[in-house]
């Protein structure tokens, strides 16, 4: 009977065992009861330098990094600015070409100087970071090779740290360092048209670079006009010109500032070698740091210790800030769901294929969550995004660009049979709105319809989309009737994209190859790696491109309109301008100009109308659409406000942690029952099988007994 004991208690402890230790948690031990919000991402990071950081996912970890000198109040909409790292918002002061003050708001052509007085709030210190560790002479710790710690993983595993007072200076560093050509910052082109100096800034460097091909520039040593810094607590921001937006630029992680000290520690060959650098490791004085950076799985944040909040005040604030975040790389929507579901992570976007799943429509026609979810104690937040995916024409083609005629007809005959109402359906499960221009129904300016794709009916009270007859009559006009050429040979056109093997886009390319076809036209793909596509759209060696987007960095339409300034084309400003299709109008220039320098006002709308009805008869884009977006929380998430300006808001998030670790046993209870039947089962054959060994044993014993 011994083995036959020895199967029943291993079955026993087995199943204790695994009482114990079942969990499908995709996180170590008790994190669920723990200060940690989870988190994910779904494109690769490609930078977290503030200088040239541009995507939204990016920017969701930068900006809890570093931080700007003002910021979007969290609550309030519309959205209002409020100082961050200054003691209050700065106030233009306006110069003519002799140095005498102006009234407060002047006619732009008698400016010539804006001076922005900022003063920094006392108390302001960067995180723990090695690179401000000394040694006894007062020089970089870390300089020594010898000194640099063996296979860390973590800056935070360096023995030596330190922190510093924020200064002025460190601003000015911050952008200096944008003027550089090898750097491309994607800001470069609109803000050196304003900020003094900044070209000549840049001319400098370049000027350094060929006669010294430098690695790394002491950037400052140049001059430059844009900052001039008073004293340790105070500098000024100065413009050449008027331009009333400025404002919305400190609220952007491109003005972060940076110390020396860190592109010092940075440039260390002992330190690049061991994979840290200013792209993936960025010193900030924000509320967090980054403590675990594995771009293709997961990015780690923990709490600043040296963290000036300031003065926001929260409805909670005796509650403390999360001490950790944790953003986890998921390729896939459908993983990131399934584990929101389970509630492991706190938030997540409504994938379109689970939106009819997950949402159902009121009484009223409002989306709003089903009752399952509901019960669950989720939150759902929806809007239109300030954000445009449009369908692009290559300006500089000399098919489908310039501002001809025939190429005009061509492109506006393409903008009626690309029905983006059917587009929004089919792929995005109807979450979106069809765009009549580039500026989206939440930023002021915005167009209700275009007379020349999709003009207003009354009737409906809607925009309704001109027929397949009148876009074949345009093409007729254009030269390419039956979509023939006068040569009688076939219009065939090129789109051109960084999507091959792309499940979805196969599926979008048929739907816009269909479209073409309606007109005539062979649609052909010209698929290339992404590096090559970047150096396509930075040459203009392209044709068409499909939903290439732009989301807003500040709430107004000049934000949008300058995609189409000429001297911010891709092409003319060697990829450092965001105008991708090379849109060049004198007339729309002029307009642009114009009213980029106004403050808000009767007049300015007048002008931002007369650029958006430009844009829509040259169509050197079909519009696409502005896409919805559905986020949802858990209950356990406190103060979550989904704000489309900011993206530095995590300090303000709060957790009910005990709520969390409750509700994911509760739904997440590993049904064991059939695996301890099944145990239980094969202990009792075990049992049985040994009980029956013994027993024939013994009656074959009893057989070969002398009688």
């Amino acid at each position: 009977m011994k083995k036959s004991f020895i199967f029943l208690i291993s079955a026993l402890f087995l199943v204790f065992l695994l009482g114990r230790i079942s969990n499908n948690s995709p996180w170590p031990g008790d994190s669920a009861s723990g200060s940690i919000l989870f988190s994910s991402y779904s494109s690769p990071i490609k930078s977290l330098d503030a200088a040239t950081s541009y995507y939204v996912h990016e920017s969701a970890i930068l900006d809890n990094i570093v931080e700007a000198p003002l910021d979007y109040d969290y609550f309030a909409r519309p959205y209002r600015l409020v100082p961050r790292l200054l003691q209050i918002l700065p106030e233009p002061q306006y110069y003519d070409s002799a140095g005498q003050l102006l009234g407060a708001d002047p006619e732009p052509n008698a400016v010539a100087r804006v001076e922005y007085l900022l003063k920094l709030r006392p108390g302001l210190r960067y995180q723990q970071h090695p690179c401000f560790a000394k040694d006894a002479t007062g020089q970089p710790y870390y300089a020594e090779a010898q000194r640099m710690p063996k296979n860390v993983a973590s800056l935070l595993d360096f023995p030596r740290q330190d922190s510093r007072e924020l200064h002025a200076e460190d601003f000015r560093l911050a952008l200096i360092r944008l003027c550089d050509p090898r750097l491309a910052s994607p800001v470069y082109s609109n803000l050196s048209s304003f900020i003094a100096g900044m070209r000549e800034c840049s001319a400098a460097m370049q000027q350094k670079l060929a006669e010294n091909n430098e690695a790394m520039l002491d950037y400052r040593d140049l001059d430059f006009a844009g900052i001039e810094v008073l004293s340790q607590q105070e500098f000024k921001l100065c413009l050449s010109r008027k331009y009333p937006q400025a404002l919305y630029w400190l609220a952007m992680h491109f003005f972060a500032p940076l110390p020396w000290e860190a592109l010092q520690f940075y440039a260390l060959p002992h330190v690049e070698k061991a994979g840290f650098s200013g792209q993936n490791w960025p010193v900030g004085t924000g509320p967090y740091k980054m403590s675990r950076m594995q771009p293709n799985l997961q990015v780690v944040l923990v709490r600043n210790e040296n963290f000036n909040g300031g003065a926001i005040a929260l409805p909670d604030e005796a509650e403390s800030m999360i001490e950790r975040i944790v953003f986890q790389y998921e390729r896939e929507s459908i993983p990131g769901w399934i584990k929101f579901n389970q509630g492991y992570y706190d938030h997540s976007g409504l994938p379109s294929d689970f939106l009819q799943t997950a949402t159902d429509f009121s009484n009223s026609g409002e989306l709003r969550l089903t009752k399952e979810m509901q019960d669950k104690g989720l939150s759902m937040h929806s809007s239109i995004t300030p954000t445009i995916f449009y369908f692009g024409f290559n300006m500089l083609d000399e098919t489908v660009g310039g501002l001809q005629e025939s190429a005009r007809l061509l492109r506006l005959a393409i903008s009626i049979v690309l029905d983006y109402r059917e587009f929004i359906d089919i792929f995005l499960n109807g979450q979106g709105q069809p765009a009549q221009c580039v500026i989206p129904p939440s930023i002021s300016g915005s167009c209700r319809d275009n007379p020349f794709v999709s003009p207003w009916d009354e009737k409906s009270g809607a925009s309704r989309r001109r027929s397949l007859a009148e876009a074949k009559e345009l093409m007729r006009q254009a030269g390419y009737e039956n979509g023939l050429d006068r040569e009688g040979r076939v219009l065939k056109l090129y789109l051109d994209h960084a999507n091959a093997g792309s499940s979805n886009f196969k599926a979008q390319f048929q739907w816009l190859k269909n479209k073409f076809a309606s007109l005539g036209i062979q649609l052909e793909e010209r698929p290339s790696d992404l590096n090559r596509w970047r150096d396509k759209l930075q040459t203009g060696n392209w044709q068409l491109i499909f939903n290439k987007g732009w989301l807003a960095d500040y709430p107004d339409p000049e934000n949008f309109l300058f995609l189409f300034y000429s001297k911010n084309g891709t092409v003319q400003s060697q990829g450092r301008g965001a105008n991708y299709v090379n849109y060049a109008s004198p007339e729309f220039d002029r307009l642009f100009e114009e009213l980029e320098c106004m403050v808000d006002s009767p007049e300015r709308q007048r002008l931002i109308a007369e650029a958006c009805l430009l844009l829509q008869k040259d169509a050197p884009c079909c519009w696409g659409f502005h896409p919805a977006k559905v986020l949802l929380t858990h209950g356990w998430l406190k103060n979550y406000q989904p704000h489309d300006m900011s993206y530095g808001t995590l300090r303000h998030l709060r957790l009910d942690s005990a709520e969390r670790q409750k509700l994911q046993s509760r739904w997440n209870k590993p049904r064991l029952k059939p695996v301890y039947a099944a145990i239980m089962l094969i202990a009792a054959l075990g049992v049985c099988i040994e009980a029956g060994r013994k027993f024939l044993q013994r009656a074959d014993a009893q057989t070969r007994a002398p009688g």
